[in-house]
């Protein structure tokens, strides 16, 4: 880790709630920030209040990548859009911001577009420059059409993995890296979801395992799991250090 004043990367999960949130809590969302600017993974309903806790949206604020077009990933993106037009207008920004997302569902992939930002189609292997990092698209295991993020920047490495089965062959795609954001939406006791495209909390621990990750964090929580108990059953297959938001929501790397 780095202090506050020398930082390749500051990583704040604004949501972490798969499918709804609990009260006062957003679904998914991850703002980005480098010396360069700043991008959002992921725009879930609740998001963007808990963006602008954060940043504004100047020049600074360079774009969204969304993993897929669920509502839960994607629910606020209409209300940033509004944000946008806002900021173009007065003055605050004056440029298009960038918007990744997957192609399909066609009919949300329709509802992505807007004609204040620049909505570019995601693919398997894409790579992207944002922010000053370095981003590598991967395509996961998911109910719909959904992408992974490695971002790279000065040697340092995040990787936002979510809404995915568990899958050893996405290693490589890991290895290594300083922070794994990654999905653990199934536990004992959850009634969340039925689990179709989704991994366990010791699966998540394990996927951390197998990519040598310096820090986890679980993410896409169920809002009726029991949390602390979450990181326990993922620490029984990873041995580094697990976070979930409610106990730790920002990085400095």
């Amino acid at each position: 880790m780095s202090n506050l004043n020398n930082f390749t990367f500051k990583i704040n999960i604004l949501g972490w709630w798969g499918a709804f949130p609990q009260p006062g809590g957003a679904t998914c969302g991850v703002l980005v920030t480098t010396s360069e600017g700043k991008f959002l993974l992921d725009c879930g309903g609740g998001v963007l209040s808990k963006y602008f806790e954060h940043a504004n949206l100047t020049d600074q604020f360079q774009g969204v990548l969304l993993s897929h077009l669920h509502y839960d990933h994607m629910g606020d993106v209409g209300c940033l859009y509004y944000a946008i037009n806002y900021a173009l207008r007065v003055g605050l920004r004056s440029n298009k911001p960038q918007v990744y997302a997957p192609k399909t569902p066609e009919t949300m992939w329709d509802a992505v577009q807007y004609p204040f930002c620049d909505t570019h189609i995601l693919e398997d292997g894409m790579k992207i420059h944002m922010a000053g990092a370095d981003i590598t698209v991967k395509k996961v295991n998911h109910t719909i059409e959904c992408y992974a993020f490695r971002i790279e920047k000065n040697g340092k490495t995040i990787v936002y993995y979510t809404d995915t089965t568990y899958d050893p062959s996405h290693t490589d795609f890991i290895k290594g890296a300083d922070l794994l954001i990654c999905e653990a939406t199934i536990s004992m006791g959850t009634r969340h979801t039925i689990g179709a495209g989704h991994m366990t909390d010791i699966e998540a621990g394990q996927t951390a395992a197998n990519g040598n990750v310096k820090e986890l964090c679980l993410y896409h929580l169920p809002s009726d799991g029991d949390i602390p108990f979450m990181r326990i059953r993922a620490g029984s297959a990873y041995n580094g250090e697990i976070y979930t938001p409610d106990i730790r929501s920002e990085f400095i790397i």
